[in-house]
């Protein structure tokens, strides 16, 4: 039998690559990206946990870069490592910055990206902006547009593929598809579309001060400019709203005041009911369907509030720490939800899985008088596209060598 002394000779003798895989993945998981590159670099053993178990589990786990959606919009394919290594980035506050399209006079430009293109609007014009490799992240030259500057001003916009549906102030829908050049539009109403949504051949509209109209769409046999009626009311609600999202059957809408706490509603498009949901809220600025069952809301109240419509009430919720309110949300598909918030070109990232804290905060890197909030954004995996009232911010997070803006403390 081995003595005491013995034991403890085996026990001192005992390295780090003598451990089980199990072991050793489980202690790589706590360490970042650059540690893990020089344990890399120590033995074959190392290399073949790190690469095969320790990348993808933290891939799958991230934040950000974690979702597939986020993937599918970046022109960029990304190893595990390098998914890893953006997320870092997120979090951390390390990226570089660009502004584009600057204009004297104050205009909000409706926003949507793919892989391919940005897409933004101006005036009356939807334009097209192909997305690059290069520094400059896109190609300030018009790929392709509809409409024109001089057109009234278009108010909301929503992509889903190569379909286009747009709001305008002069009560007119302009429904573009990009694919066979096909483009509808029609008026509805003598008021401002405030917002616009649909999701298959279901169209919603909603005015500013009017009503909010629900639409069937029944596509036309010529391919060019159709002179008939594509869109045939299905129903009108008598109340206007700031903003609403379809999901099936299911249009979640916000309104812009309701003294009784109760902006946050949720129509029924089958039994044309509305519902109104427990989440306190005085003024909804924006929605988002997290699934068929949980919605997002940015607040007046300088709250991001996750409300379950089987229950109607909150089931977590998020404070911003300079009691700003959040104007635009956007979803990544998992965990990630970056909020453009009332001043400062400010921009927010929560995480779905820790309620009531702030992951990050990203402010502009120059100094300036003007104090705009941010009025919509969108992102992928490494970038942040983000509209402001006289340009469009774009934050490249695949930017190793920036500087760190770690605000999560403040």
């Amino acid at each position: 039998m081995r003595n005491q002394g013995e034991t403890n000779t085996l026990a001192s003798n005992k390295q780090l690559c003598d451990l089980d895989e199990y072991s050793l993945a489980h202690v790589f998981l706590f360490l970042n990206v650059g540690d893990l590159d020089r344990c890399v670099l120590v033995c074959k053993k190392f290399q073949h946990i790190i690469q095969r178990v320790v990348f993808p589990k933290k891939c799958k786990h991230a934040l950000v870069t974690g979702s597939d959606h986020g993937a599918a919009l970046s022109p960029y394919h990304y190893t595990r490592r390098k998914r890893v290594k953006l997320d870092e980035n997120w979090r951390y506050g390390r990226y570089e910055e660009r502004s584009y399209f600057h204009h004297n006079v104050m205009y909000i430009s409706q926003l949507a990206i793919d892989k391919d293109c940005l897409y933004m609007t101006h005036g009356g014009r939807l334009q097209a902006h192909r997305r690059t490799k290069s520094v400059h992240m896109i190609d300030t030259r018009i790929a392709w547009m509809v409409g024109s500057v001089g057109d009234s001003d278009i108010t909301s916009l929503a992509k889903k593929n190569n379909r286009f549906f747009a709001g305008r102030m002069d009560g007119k829908i302009l429904l573009y598809e990009h694919g066979s050049g096909q483009q509808h539009l029609q008026t509805i109403t003598n008021d401002i579309i405030k917002a616009v949504d649909f999701n298959k051949d279901v169209y919603a509209v909603t005015t500013k001060n009017e009503s909010t109209y629900v639409f069937n769409y029944s596509p036309p046999d010529r391919e060019l400019l159709y002179d008939g009626d594509v869109f045939e009311h299905s129903h009108v609600y008598p109340n206007a709203y700031e903003t609403i999202k379809l999901n099936n059957n299911l249009l979640a809408v916000g309104k812009f005041h309701c003294s009784k706490k109760r902006a946050l509603q949720l129509i029924d498009l089958y039994s044309c009911t509305i519902q109104q949901l427990n989440s306190p809220s005085t003024a909804v600025y924006d929605v988002l369907w997290k699934d068929e069952h949980c919605i997002l809301c940015g607040n007046f109240d300088t709250t991001m509030r996750l409300v379950d419509v089987r229950t109607g009430n909150d089931e977590a919720c998020w404070t911003d720490p300079y009691n700003a309110s959040v104007y635009c949300l956007s979803y990544n598909g998992t965990y990630a939800v970056h909020c453009g918030m009332k001043y400062h070109y400010r921009t927010n990232l929560y995480d779905l899985r820790a309620p009531n804290r702030c992951v990050q905060m990203y402010f502009p890197l120059k100094k300036n008088s003007n104090f705009s909030p941010v009025y919509r954004i969108a992102a992928d995996c490494s970038q942040m596209f983000v509209v402001t009232d006289h340009n469009l911010r774009i934050l490249n997070f695949d930017a190793d060598w920036a500087a760190t803006k770690d605000y999560a403390s403040v």
